[in-house]
């Protein structure tokens, strides 16, 4: 016996439009991003200070672009601070932190001694335009005293930056 059935087909079509359109959503988070240069270099830079002599004489290295500086790239309003990690070390030769001075910062600091804990030295930062940046001067200023003895002393300076109105940063 055979069977014999009729197969029913029927295309499904669509109606084909001249535009479509889709919602899209993308949330962009809060960012704080700094970084510091010295004499042009590029982010993040050591600053060099030269050959100096132990003359107890303080000696000063404007900020800007032939100096320090410090730029914005954040998307928020920011708060700026500023700290070093200690005396200028050479083995177990120092030159004293309170040596070492900054100044400015666009916002009138007077010149202060570095420390060891963080210090605001620019509130409510603004916002850069797109794809641009923010600059600050960071005036420099340091004291070698008498009988130094030579060598290379180094410290680290931090600027850390948190939104504005943020708790003050511990860290780095």
């Amino acid at each position: 016996m055979l069977v014999v059935g009729a197969l029913y087909y029927q295309p499904v079509t669509a109606q084909a439009s001249p535009s479509a359109t889709q919602p899209l959503q993308a949330e962009v988070e809060p960012t704080v991003a700094i970084a510091a240069t010295w004499a042009g270099g590029g982010n993040n830079s050591t600053i060099d200070l030269g050959s100096l002599p132990a003359d107890n004489m303080e000696r000063s290295w404007p900020g800007g672009s032939s100096g320090e500086e410090v730029h914005t790239y954040s998307n928020v309003y920011i708060d700026l601070y500023v700290r070093a990690s200690g005396d200028l070390q050479n083995g177990s030769n120092s030159i004293p932190l309170d040596n070492l001075k900054y100044a400015d910062y666009d916002a009138s600091v007077s010149k202060t001694a570095f420390d060891t804990v963080y210090a605001l030295v620019k509130k409510d930062w603004g916002i850069p335009s797109q794809s641009g940046s923010l600059t600050v001067p960071v005036d420099l200023y340091l004291t070698v005293p008498f009988a130094t003895l030579p060598g290379l002393y180094t410290t680290t300076i931090y600027h850390a930056a948190v939104q504005a109105n943020a708790t003050a940063p511990t860290t780095p």
